[in-house]
């Protein structure tokens, strides 16, 4: 547990030291740093962190209409013997840092436990209950679950989600409803050699919030597995493609594994 706050407080201290920097930009669904995180959990990270580790996610998401943010997110699966302790990770998913004439921090944390229902040679399903607390601009919380659905074969991956959101306090910026229907696939190039380490990838974002028009979005990658415990991603995300304003944005992120925190 000392290690878990001293990685969270590392976190917002790193954030904190670049915060001049930052640009807030408009906010979509497709925008948070958790959807971007959930995405490459149908096909290039696993499905949740390995039991007795944690793992760190950083990136950078730049658009095309000069906005910028920082999406951070953490999680940790506890080693046990139970659904609830040894198969569901614990994640909490940091918004972007904003400079609005004020340099603040982002406007909610999102935090989520990912079970592991069905854990079989090549499928996977996972329920992941969530929570966004608003911090500014609207008030109360999000709340809702993200089901996941993974299929390993060979070299490929591939999956799809489904999550609801529901708002406890509705405005015309925080909706009452949120219904977001994803699919990805990924497929690693080579068994072994050094392109062994690349993973291209894409996925498809089908969104409708209440009182808004649905929004079909695409995105596309390589992610670059430097070494086992740290890898880097490269994608682009086309927001809205159907429906909504437009946009486009260029995505850079890194994962980092920690070994075992507790060896027996």
């Amino acid at each position: 547990m000392a290690l878990a706050r001293a990685a969270l407080l590392a976190l917002a201290l790193h954030a904190a030291a670049h915060a001049a920097l930052f640009h807030r930009g408009d906010s979509t669904p497709s925008q948070r740093g958790s959807a971007i995180s959930l995405r490459k959990r149908v096909h290039v990270n696993t499905l949740i962190t390995a039991p007795g580790t944690m793992e760190l996610e950083y990136g950078g998401s730049f658009s095309w209409n000069g906005g910028f943010t920082f999406p951070m997110a953490l999680h940790y699966t506890p080693e046990g013997p139970y659904a609830w302790w040894g198969r569901t990770e614990f994640a909490l998913n940091f918004d972007s840092l904003a400079h609005d004439s004020a340099t603040q921090f982002g406007d909610r944390i999102t935090a989520a436990a990912t079970c592991v229902v069905h854990d079989g040679d090549k499928l996977d399903i996972a329920i992941a209950p969530q929570a966004s607390f608003l911090l500014r601009g609207d008030s109360g919380a999000r709340l809702g679950a993200t089901g996941i659905a993974r299929y390993d074969v060979g070299r490929s991956s591939a999956g799809v989600t489904f999550t609801w959101t529901g708002a406890t306090h509705a405005s015309p910026t925080n909706p009452a409803g949120i219904v977001d229907i994803g699919a990805g696939y990924g497929f690693r190039l080579l068994p072994s050699g050094p392109l062994s380490h690349l993973t291209p990838h894409a996925n498809v974002l089908y969104e409708k919030a209440t009182g808004a028009d649905r929004q079909i979005s695409f995105f596309e990658g390589i992610e670059y597995q430097v070494t086992d415990p740290f890898s880097v991603d490269f994608s682009f995300q086309h927001i809205a493609v159907v429906g909504g304003p437009r946009d486009t944005q260029f995505v850079v992120g890194i994962t980092l594994y920690t070994p075992k925190l507790h060896r027996h």
